[in-house]
Formats: C-alpha cells, structure tokens, sequence
C-alpha cells in the first residue's frame, strides 16, 4: 500500500523540517505551499517533497486541502501539518492498513494532543475521488455521494499519535480562524447549511475561550446548545459552559451545565472533577468515585488540566 503525505504550508521553517523527518518513510510527500517568504519551500525540496507552490490563498483550508490532496498518487493519504510530529512509525501505520479487515475500512482516527488537549481526528483514509475537505476552517473531509457531503464511513479507531506544537508562524496572523469562521458563520445556516453553520458556533466560542472572553464564549455556546444535536460536541459545549461560568464566579451556573454534560455523556471525566471540586465535603467522595469510574470513552477532546481534584471546598479559606 503506497502512502502519500498530504500538508499545507507557509513560512513554517522553523516547524517544517521535524514534521517532515518523522513522515520521511512516506512514499511520497506533497506539499501546497500557499504564499511562503521563508525557507520553507527549499527545506521541503530538500527533503524530497513535491511542493507546489501556483496556488494562492483564499483563507479557506479546505480549498488548499483538496488542493494538495488532489496532488496525491498514494493509495492512503497521511494528513499532516508543518507544526505537527508524527509520533507513529510509517512501518507500523503500514502494517496496519495492510490487514484483512482494513478491506472495509476508509479512514483511520488518530489522537492529536496539542499539549492542553487531546481528541480524535480523522488522519489517514483512502486516496477516494468521492472524498473531499469540507469547511473554510476546522474542515473536515467528507464523503460525496449524490451531490451531497456526508460523514466520512468505515472508520477505524486506532492509538496512532500526531504531537501538535505551536508554531511561531500563528503571532503573524493570530486572528486567521477566528476572521475566517466569523465570515462564514455571516452566510447563517441557508448559506453555509445547517449542520455546518451549528459546528461553526462551538468552534467560533472556541476562539473566544482561548482569548479568555468568556462572554463572548457564552454568547455563542448558548446559541448552539439551543439547535446542536445530541452528540460528543454538544456534550463538550456544555462543559465549556460549565468552564466559562466557573470563570465568571457564576458556581451554580457551573454546577447546572456539568449536569447536562453528564446526561449527554456520562464517559467525561471533566464534569465530575469541577463537581467535585465545587461540593461539599459530604458529597466529594461520590463525584470522586464517579470521576473515577468515567473512562472519557467518546470525548471530544481530553482535557487533563480540568480533571484535577481539589480536595478542599472551592472558597474555604485555609
């Protein structure tokens, strides 16, 4: 099975030649490159990558997505970005799509740990005409089937890990994500679709939480609960709820919103460690155990910072 490496890049020299040593087993690496200044383009020839670079950016990561995908001539495509280290061998990722029952599989989840967080992501799937990249940011690739984009099938769940490093690249143009989803969340649910429209709502308070607004955050997360399916995401807006809430002093509010995480999810961990922290003594020993219990099994994204408990009541002095 022949694997192609697909990423897209500009001016990530600093970043670049790490990414591209621990993918150097691919047999093949293309590269869109989408406006670099830097050395980027000659560290990537030099390390045998086929980098284009006619394509001009749109502020839309699907585009280019599809752009170097399309470039590929891999049976499997590998989705990686210039900040990220593939911490799985490519022998091993190898011997895996070479087993039998791959034969009905289309896609393989690998966990991406960015350091605060870790989640599910679909990285590696099948070099498929009827697969594209959906979504001007925070894109997704898609199945296409009578004109229509549906969720990717045959999935396999496997412990391959992708380490995600922060790139200095990020402080040119820190707003990009945040500038782009804003514009698409603009066109409402008839121009961007339903589904895509309520995605862009958690990602956008996303953006706002990592820019310690949470008003803002909440502005938007109280949005999407209201129209979001019941799903592992919706399950996850609640606990960025509770968190907001926690950081606005609004405890009950707090205690309220991990109840509704646990309804949705009972698996995540995170929401019975602020229970804990936020009770009584009489009552930390119960959430404790149920924390305990949760084996985050279906979470969106694994947050270890939030999964401390406190002994001591949340206010009490010492």
């Amino acid at each position: 099975m022949k694997i192609s490496a697909s990423l897209i890049i500009k001016n990530e020299e600093s970043m670049l030649g790490k990414c591209l040593r621990s993918i150097s087993q691919c047999d093949e690496i293309c590269i869109v490159d989408t406006g670099s200044t830097d050395n980027s383009i000659k560290i990537a020839r030099k390390a045998g990558a086929k980098v284009y670079t006619e394509y001009k950016w749109a502020d839309n990561f699907s585009e280019a997505r599809n752009v170097s995908m399309n470039q590929c001539t891999g049976d499997w495509l590998l989705i990686i970005d210039a900040d990220e280290i593939l911490e799985t061998t490519i022998p091993i990722i190898r011997d895996l799509i070479s087993q039998p029952f791959m034969k009905d599989k289309n896609a393989v989840m690998f966990k991406v740990n960015t350091g605060r967080e870790t989640n599910d992501q679909i990285r590696l799937f099948r070099n498929l005409p009827n697969i594209q990249w959906i979504g001007a940011a925070h894109n997704l690739p898609y199945m296409i089937e009578n004109g229509r984009a549906v969720k990717m099938k045959g999935l396999h769940y496997s412990t391959f890990k992708i380490k995600s490093n922060f790139s200095p690249n990020h402080i040119v143009d820190p707003d990009r994500t945040l500038r782009i989803i804003t514009g698409e969340l603009r066109k409402g649910p008839q121009g961007l679709g339903r589904d895509q429209y309520t995605r862009y709502l958690y990602y956008v308070a996303r953006e706002w939480l990592n820019r310690k607004d949470p008003i803002r955050a909440l502005y938007f997360l109280n949005d999407y609960v209201k129209i979001a399916p019941p799903t592992n995401e919706l399950a996850d807006a609640w606990f960025l709820i509770a968190s907001c809430n926690i950081d606005l002093g609004k405890l009950e509010e707090s205690i309220d919103a991990c109840l509704q995480v646990i309804k949705y999810l009972p698996s995540y961990k995170a929401p019975y460690a602020v229970l804990h922290n936020l009770s009584s003594p009489d009552n930390k020993a119960l959430w404790e155990r149920m924390f305990h219990y949760a084996d985050n099994k279906g979470v969106l994204f694994v947050r270890t910072e939030a999964e401390k408990l406190i002994k001591e009541t949340i206010g009490k002095k010492k």
